[in-house]
């Protein structure tokens, strides 16, 4: 175990994303040095609970980093001392975007985030694009499974006037990891854009995909013509049940009547975290 405190300056790590709670294992990713990429996770009881999601506080707890080539540590506390060190630290090859089928490829390290725009979404600028984009990635390895469905989706509406542009994949250390696409400024869809949004949702289903997931959030009116756009394609699947399709047609009133919330909140801090309380 290697114990102490942080050997980094604050400005050289940066905590990107974090899912904590205070009663269980919490998951964090840090940029490390503007280049590296560290996945830790931190047993529950080593972080004082005020402060696992709290950045500034966060990174005065945690251990020394140890140098070497690894991408993946654990943390507990010491039993002899009580202080936070690590277990372990290993390079671990982690699984990427297998559908790798747009041209262009962006590295990470290349954009800039603006801002969030949901838990694994930011508004982000690119060398490649003269105005932002909308990057969304897996925060974590485990996550990428859900960002191999979407980019598959946005493959089959790819040049359908179907959704936002897709703009590219982006890599982290070689795999993928998530894509850009362009970026809608619009408000949230309600019962008044019924017209609007079955226009959209036609455009799908002509495509035989049902899109499976048609909460209002998923509409964006755009700003200037008003027309409806679909996003987040992630339970898109392919549908050849003109049943199944026209049920999903059929339910879309119900769902711009909902005033729930599903599907539009997002629960992070701003420091990137989502604080898991309770239960």
């Amino acid at each position: 175990m290697t114990s102490g405190k942080l050997h980094l300056a604050p400005v050289d790590i940066q905590l990107q994303a974090c899912l904590a709670d205070p009663d269980d294992v919490s998951e964090y990713r840090f940029l490390v040095g503007g280049k590296d990429i560290k996945y830790i996770t931190i047993e529950p009881g080593v972080i004082p609970a005020e402060d696992i999601s709290f950045a500034p506080a966060l990174k005065s707890s945690l251990p020394i980093f140890p140098p070497g080539d690894w991408n993946e540590g654990h943390v507990v506390k010491d039993p002899s001392t009580g202080n936070a060190v690590f277990a372990t630290t290993i390079r671990r090859d982690f699984p990427g975007v297998k559908n790798v089928w747009h041209d262009t490829q962006v590295d990470h390290l290349q954009l800039t985030w603006l801002s969030r725009m949901r838990q694994n979404v930011r508004l982000v600028t690119c060398p490649l694009f003269a105005e932002p984009v909308v990057y969304k990635f897996a925060e974590f390895p485990w996550q990428t499974f859900m960002l191999e469905a979407e980019t598959t989706a946005y493959n089959w509406i790819h040049d359908h006037g179907v959704g936002p542009r897709f703009l590219g994949h982006v890599t982290e250390a070689r795999r993928v990891i998530g894509f850009l696409i362009e970026n809608i400024p619009g408000r949230t869809a309600d019962v008044g854009d019924l017209d609007l949004c079955q226009r959209a949702l036609k455009k799908v289903h002509a495509l035989h995909l049902k899109h499976g997931d048609t909460n209002k959030h998923n509409f964006l009116i755009k700003e200037g013509d008003g027309e409806a756009v679909l996003i987040d394609f992630d339970h898109t699947t392919k549908c050849h049940d003109e049943q199944e399709l026209l049920e999903e047609f059929e339910g879309l009133q119900d769902q711009l009547e909902e005033n729930t919330g599903r599907g539009g909140v997002d629960v992070s801090s701003p420091s990137g975290c989502t604080a898991v309380v309770g239960g």
